[in-house]
């Protein structure tokens, strides 16, 4: 005979069930839930001057009160020295203050990384197209406490000094709480985003580092002296030219040194010929001293460059023009 469960012990058990699902969501939602907008970014700013920015965060406590540094990190051109060349203040609804640069041996609790290690790895570059930046990390100089269930406003206001390089480049932001890092446990821990793209350009620049848009050519090291090895590719993607479509690409130029001679290099030999590195994708590494033959006491100031094919009979310069690519040599 099958025994009967009486309809109140029935119900008395979904409601036990109902109350535990209820605890366990408590224990998985986010205990502080963090959102990040830009209030404004300087669109223009000279090399060498003071680059400005404001964003606007907001943390919300979900589950208990909460006593913690705010992290936020910064992605920049290596070439600002960010680290030492950035003050930043705070306001907010429970404070203000400065944010310091996070002391060496302080790790994000959630990788065991130092914050722009974390950063970095965890956001990369986002849509610049250059590998020559990097994150910054600062925290706020004192613990800001959040009651439970409460929302808090804050203002940052990050002013950096640039360098002299002419460059556009799209200005990462992140943030966090020094209790739990970028822990990916739930969502709301942490928040970023990537900004519009700063100019940061003389009026006359003819030698601007466009990391914002995809290029046909790019020289890596972004920053180097005639004695690094240089590598320089070739997007042929983005050639609109029936170069883009030769089996055989080559690279040609013209490198000036420090007292005026100009070397040219534009023979279609082994040592000029690109190396196929992916679809339409091509690159050549060299050492300017020994492709360039710099004799002693000669020193490469930049070069001027194209690609071309085997018979040399079609250019491609710097945006699909006539104009040729220039790389300048410099030691960071």
């Amino acid at each position: 005979m099958q025994v009967s469960t009486p309809k109140n012990k029935k119900s008395f058990r979904h409601k036990i069930y109902f109350a535990l699902f209820i605890v366990f969501a408590g224990l998985v939602i986010a205990a502080c839930v963090s959102t990040i907008t830009i209030l404004s970014q300087d669109s223009l700013v000279t090399p060498g001057d003071t680059a400005h920015m404001v964003i606007n965060l907001q943390w919300a406590a979900t589950n208990y009160d909460r006593n913690d540094r705010q992290v936020v990190g910064i992605c920049v051109p290596k070439g600002w020295n960010a680290a030492q060349n950035t003050t930043m203040t705070y306001k907010s609804d429970v404070g203000d203050g400065k944010m310091v640069l996070i002391p060496d041996g302080i790790t994000d609790p959630a990788t065991g990384l130092s914050y722009p290690a974390a950063f970095t790895k965890k956001f990369g570059i986002g849509p610049n197209y250059i590998n020559d930046m990097e994150w910054v990390a600062f925290w706020s100089d004192v613990k800001l406490s959040v009651a439970n269930q409460s929302t808090v406003n804050g203002q940052i206001y990050i002013n950096i000094k640039t360098s002299t390089d002419n460059l556009s480049f799209k200005p990462g932001y992140a943030m966090c709480e020094d209790e739990d890092g970028l822990s990916d446990a739930n969502s709301g821990y942490y928040t970023s985003l990537f900004g519009d793209c700063m100019l940061v350009a003389t009026p006359d620049a003819d030698d601007i580092q466009d990391f914002c848009n995809p290029q046909i050519g790019v020289a890596d090291p972004a920053s180097a002296t005639d004695n690094d090895i240089v590598t320089i590719t070739y997007n042929g993607s983005l050639d609109t030219s029936s170069l883009s479509h030769a089996t055989d690409i080559y690279f040609c130029a013209k490198g000036y040194t420090a007292t005026g001679e100009v070397i040219d290099l534009c023979q279609q030999t082994d040592a000029t010929k690109l190396t196929l590195s992916g679809l339409q994708q091509w690159r050549i590494d060299f050492w300017p001293k020994k492709l360039f033959n710099l004799q002693q006491g000669q020193s490469l100031s930049k070069i001027e460059y194209y690609f071309t094919n085997k018979e040399g009979t079609i250019k491609t310069g710097y945006g699909n023009t006539a104009d040729p690519f220039k790389y300048i040599f410099k030691c960071k």
